[in-house]
């Protein structure tokens, strides 16, 4: 059994690490538990209220419900836990266990060889790290991620009702994420934008239609709207509901915001076309630069975030 560990923080992380992990047991067809997403199962219909589910031929459990993985769980979410345990991998294997983190020298193929012999083998492995990816099989089985992560019906309603309301006098409805919050610390500040950045990329949006279309803006944060900051257009609001928040994005014709896993998965789910700006002052130019994402190559990002560091 393969057992994530790690708290990723954010909704869209959570969604997108555990889709590759999924769609590679799928593949290869090995037992996975995702306590991580514990938090997230009421919210959809693939695991609300069931420790154990079928996700094809595959059984996926919330917890792995036994005693020495769930002991080092719980010592994993300790701030002094992962480095810990992971400089001393004997005292795992001591207790049955294999513990792997990320690697200096980038991204882990879960489809790799060295990968898949410790996950079909017969110790349990934890995954405690954020750059594991089976991109080929992320994209084949799309289908697949969106019916496992389809929300209850509660909040399918509340995200139509959202959606069918700020339709209702438009005709091209484009969502923007303006993400704040942890954004002040991630990459020394690089990716958190003053309202003045997506006021500047809504106008060039709304110069890339028709004068006469109806273009109006679903506006979605971690933190307050001031309004006055976007009354040069048509706006709307969905309902600070995250998931809601989520779908809603997902129910837009097309996507702006930030480099961020949260609108990945929005454009991912609901197949909408998804333009990220990659800094203050990247121009909005043409609907060519809005792609559907489906965890394709990200150079721009990933040579970027290189020379950040």
């Amino acid at each position: 059994m393969v057992i994530l560990t790690q708290d990723l923080h954010g909704f869209g992380n959570c969604l997108l690490l555990t889709s590759h992990f999924l769609v590679n047991a799928v593949e290869h067809d090995y037992e996975l538990a995702i306590p991580a997403f514990a938090s997230y199962a009421p919210y959809f219909e693939g695991t609300v209220g069931q420790r154990t589910s079928f996700f094809g031929r595959l059984p996926v459990r919330l917890n792995p419900d036994q005693p020495v993985p769930d002991l080092l769980h719980r010592v994993l979410q300790w701030r002094v836990g992962p480095p810990v345990l992971l400089r001393l991998p004997w005292l795992p294997r001591l207790l049955g266990v294999r513990l792997v983190g990320d690697l200096p020298t980038g991204d882990v193929d879960l489809n790799s060889p060295e990968y898949l012999a410790q996950a079909q083998g017969p110790q349990h492995l934890m995954v405690h790290g954020w750059q594991y990816r089976d991109k080929p099989n992320f994209a084949r089985h799309a289908d697949l991620l969106r019916r496992f992560f389809r929300p209850i019906k509660p909040h399918r309603d509340a995200v139509a009702q959202v959606i069918a309301t700020n339709r209702a006098h438009a005709d091209v409805l484009v969502g923007v994420h303006i993400r704040r919050g942890d954004y002040a610390g991630w990459y020394g500040g690089a990716y958190l934008y003053t309202n003045a950045t997506y006021v500047r990329a809504m106008h060039e949006m709304r110069a890339l239609f028709p004068a006469d279309a109806r273009v109006r803006f679903l506006l979605f944060s971690n933190e307050p709207i001031p309004a006055e900051d976007f009354a040069d257009f048509d706006t709307g609001r969905s309902t600070d509901h995250p998931l809601e928040d989520l779908y809603a994005l997902a129910g837009c014709d097309y996507i702006i915001g930030p480099l961020s896993t949260y609108s990945m998965w929005a454009s991912f789910y609901g197949r909408v076309p998804l333009c990220h700006l990659h800094g203050p002052d990247h121009p909005v130019e043409s609907l060519e630069q809005f792609v559907v994402f489906e965890d394709q190559e990200t150079v721009r990002w990933e040579s970027e975030k290189a020379a950040l560091v």
